[in-house]
């Protein structure tokens, strides 16, 4: 356990990984400012109102990060935008389709199952979710990276 431990750490600590946390914190705050913009402002006030706010919020979010990730995060230099809409970008939303699936209908039951409090099992979700959404965005989205230098 310990080193696995010491490899997440190792790989934490590395700038891609750090770009990708930056990235992430950000979008995930635009997501929460997005959706409170929308309900706020445009005076969603009913679930259903709230629910098409929030999937709103979510795909834009989505998108922008990806162009983030994709240019901040990996450095990718060349742009193809046929490739980037009918490849990249379809695959990154199967990717955290994917994961969001993990966290929601195996990670979060079986660790509520466990007895693990409610926020610990969503910081843990996060964690292995942000986890997961790296290694997938690293072998199967973004592997026309430039090295870092």
């Amino acid at each position: 356990m310990q080193n696995l431990l010491q490899l997440i750490w190792l790989k934490l600590s590395q700038p891609r990984s750090l770009r990708f946390l930056v990235v992430g914190i950000l979008g995930a705050t635009t997501n929460i400012l997005l959706l409170e913009a929308l309900v706020d402002c445009l005076h969603w006030e009913t679930a259903f109102l709230r629910s098409l706010a929030n999937v709103i919020a979510t795909e834009i979010c989505l998108v922008a990060t990806f162009f983030a990730y994709r240019q901040i995060v990996w450095q990718i230099e060349e742009f193809d935008w046929r490739f980037v809409l009918q490849t990249e970008l379809p695959t990154y939303h199967l990717s955290i389709a994917s994961v969001i699936a993990i966290r929601s209908l195996l990670l979060f039951p079986f660790m509520d199952w466990l007895g693990i409090d409610l926020i610990m099992n969503t910081v843990i979700g996060i964690g292995i979710g942000a986890i997961l959404t790296y290694t997938l965005s690293e072998k199967f989205i973004f592997t026309e990276r430039e090295p870092l230098s």
